[in-house]
C-alpha cells in the first residue's frame, strides 16, 4: 500500500474544531447517517466524524460517499472536513476512490500515527484521542506534521463512548473538569476538542476553557431536531466564547 494523497485540496490548514459532530448507524436512532449530516450542517456544525462500530471497510466507505455527497450539496466541501475514526483502511480506500474523505481521527490503541500518515501523506487530517497530560506529552513528541489535533474527554460518562475515561493517580475513573481540560491545552501544541456526554447546558462552562471546541455524538445525531439542536448548541458556545474574548 503506498501513500495517497487526496485529489481535493487538503484541509490540513483550514479546519474549525469549535463544533464537531461523531456519528454512526448506532447513534440515529435508524434515520441515515447523511440525513443527520445535512440537518446538522444546516444547524452550524463546522466538523464531521464517521464512527462505524462494527462496520466493514465497504459499509464505512458508502456511508462516507454518501455523507460526502451531502456536504459537497450544502456548499461545504471546503469548510467542513469529513474524517473516519479509526479506519485508517477506509479512509486510504474513500481517498483512492475519489471521494473526499479529509483524514481519520485515531485511539491510542489504533494505527501508529506515523504509520496512518505514511498511509494518508502530507494532505490528510490525522486527529488522535489523548485523555491525560502523558498522553499529550507523547503525542507533542512525535515527528512535525505527524498530527493536527487532540481530542480529549470525557466530560461527563458517555454511552456512546464508553472507553472514553481517564484513570487518575488513584486508579479511579475520573471525568474532565475546567483545571484538566486547562492543563491539556497548555501542555498540548495541538488544539484540544473537548466531548464525551457534552450537553447544551455544558457549552458556556466549556467555553470559558482552552478548548478549541466540543464534540458530540447523541446530543445531535439522537436528537429529534437535529438541525435545531446543531443550531442552539452552536449558538450556545459562539455566544459564550464571544463574552471569554
Amino acid at each position: 500500500m503506498t501513500t495517497n494523497n487526496s485529489s481535493f485540496a487538503s484541509m490540513r490548514h483550514n479546519f474549525d474544531l469549535s463544533s464537531y459532530l461523531v456519528l454512526g448507524p448506532a447513534d440515529t436512532k435508524s434515520r441515515p447517517v447523511p440525513d443527520i449530516v445535512r440537518q446538522a450542517l444546516a444547524g452550524g456544525i463546522t466538523f464531521v466524524q464517521i464512527r462505524v462500530k462494527p462496520g466493514d471497510a465497504r459499509d464505512i466507505t458508502e456511508i462516507a460517499r454518501r455523507s460526502a455527497e451531502v456536504i459537497a450539496q450544502a456548499g461545504a466541501s471546503e469548510s467542513v472536513p469529513l474524517v473516519i475514526d479509526d479506519r485508517v483502511d477506509a479512509a486510504w480506500q474513500c481517498r483512492d476512490l475519489g471521494i473526499k474523505v479529509d483524514g481519520v481521527h485515531i485511539g491510542q490503541d489504533d494505527m501508529n500515527p506515523e504509520e496512518a500518515r505514511k498511509l494518508l501523506g502530507p494532505d490528510a487530517i490525522i486527529g488522535l484521542s489523548c485523555k491525560v497530560l502523558d498522553e499529550v506529552k507523547t503525542a507533542n513528541a512525535l515527528p512535525d506534521g505527524t498530527i493536527d489535533y487532540i481530542g480529549a474527554g470525557p466530560l461527563h460518562p458517555s454511552t456512546t463512548k464508553p472507553d472514553c475515561i481517564v484513570f487518575g493517580a488513584d486508579h479511579k475513573r475520573h471525568t474532565q473538569d475546567t483545571e484538566s481540560i486547562n492543563a491539556l491545552c497548555r501542555e498540548s501544541n495541538y488544539p484540544i476538542v473537548v466531548g464525551g456526554g457534552v450537553k447544551l447546558e455544558d457549552l458556556p462552562e466549556l467555553a470559558q476553557t482552552e478548548a478549541a471546541g466540543w464534540f458530540v455524538v447523541s446530543a445531535i445525531a439522537g436528537a429529534d431536531n437535529p438541525q435545531a439542536t446543531t443550531k442552539a448548541m452552536v449558538s450556545s458556545w459562539n455566544a459564550a466564547r464571544a463574552k471569554r474574548g
